[in-house]
């Protein structure tokens, strides 16, 4: 889980304006360790935007921009653009290069004092300019109640449809069980470092954030077969839990890396959840 005293003002701002832009798309930032250094990566629905990690995650100009290098003195930074000013991951890579100018980064302070300024404006001018309440009318009164009727009906025909349902998935449970048991996947068949490279090379990423290109793919998979071994070379750990048969759960525990990897398998595949950071002995 990610620690929101620990991200920055600058990244604060960033998140808080993505969720007012688009609430439904679950945009969060997580800290990890990449072999001691501390990275941020910005996430879309559970879902990392880019493979690489960022120093720091901006919005700069109405887009939000993962820092990958500043200067000594922190005023001048480059990056990728990681979300348009619509709200919508960027998926362009000609120009998605971009130099930021940190002073004018908008933090988390300013992005606050900037609400409070705008809500008490449009306050005082609603104060102001609030029309005149009109009575309703019997018309009125007459259509709101034949909607009001109609919207009992609608509920009561969803009820009855779900109703139906909730009795055709009962009957239908047993056979589900059977099927999702019988094709469980052994814990045998759990191959970790398989499916650590498997992550490494971001094939649980969207294809729009896949690598293109033959040779581009064979440098993701050499890079993430070197960062396996690497991160694996102390030593791993591997637990399977299983769930009543239908379906087993493996967490992969890598010390070096400071994470832990979630698998979950049912139907006869392995598919990858998610990870977290592990935490450390001082903490």
């Amino acid at each position: 889980m990610t620690n929101q005293r620990q991200l920055s003002p600058r990244t604060v701002a960033a998140l808080n304006h993505l969720r007012r832009l688009k609430p439904l798309d679950g945009y969060a930032a997580e800290i990890y360790n990449n072999f001691g250094k501390e990275l941020i990566r910005l996430k879309r629905r559970n879902v990392s935007l880019h493979d690489e990690g960022f120093l720091d995650i901006v919005l700069y100009e109405r887009r939000v921009i993962g820092i990958q290098i500043l200067t000594s003195s922190g005023n001048v930074g480059r990056g990728l653009v990681l979300v348009n000013e619509d709200g919508n991951p960027c998926t362009s890579r000609d120009d998605s290069r971009i130099t930021v100018n940190m002073t004018d980064v908008l933090t988390s302070n300013s992005a606050a004092a900037s609400s409070s300024t705008s809500r008490s404006s449009s306050g005082s001018s609603a104060a102001y300019n609030a029309p005149p309440t009109n009575p309703l009318s019997n018309v009125d009164n007459e259509n709101i109640l034949q909607y009001g009727m109609m919207g009992l009906a609608a509920l009561l025909v969803l009820k009855i449809v779900v109703n139906a349902l909730s009795s055709l998935a009962f009957l239908l449970l047993p056979l589900l069980y059977f099927y999702a048991s019988s094709n469980c996947p052994s814990s045998e068949s759990f191959d970790a470092k398989k499916e650590l490279k498997r992550v490494m090379r971001g094939a649980h990423l969207p294809e729009e954030q896949q690598p293109k290109g033959w040779v581009e793919q064979k440098l993701n998979r050499l890079a993430a077969s070197i960062s396996t071994e690497l991160a694996t070379s102390l030593g791993y750990e591997v637990r399977v839990t299983d769930y009543f048969g239908v379906a087993r759960v493996s967490a992969v525990k890598v010390p070096v890396a400071g994470q832990e990897f979630y698998w979950i398998g049912i139907i006869n595949r392995w598919q990858y959840i998610g990870q977290r950071e592990l935490r450390s002995n001082n903490d």
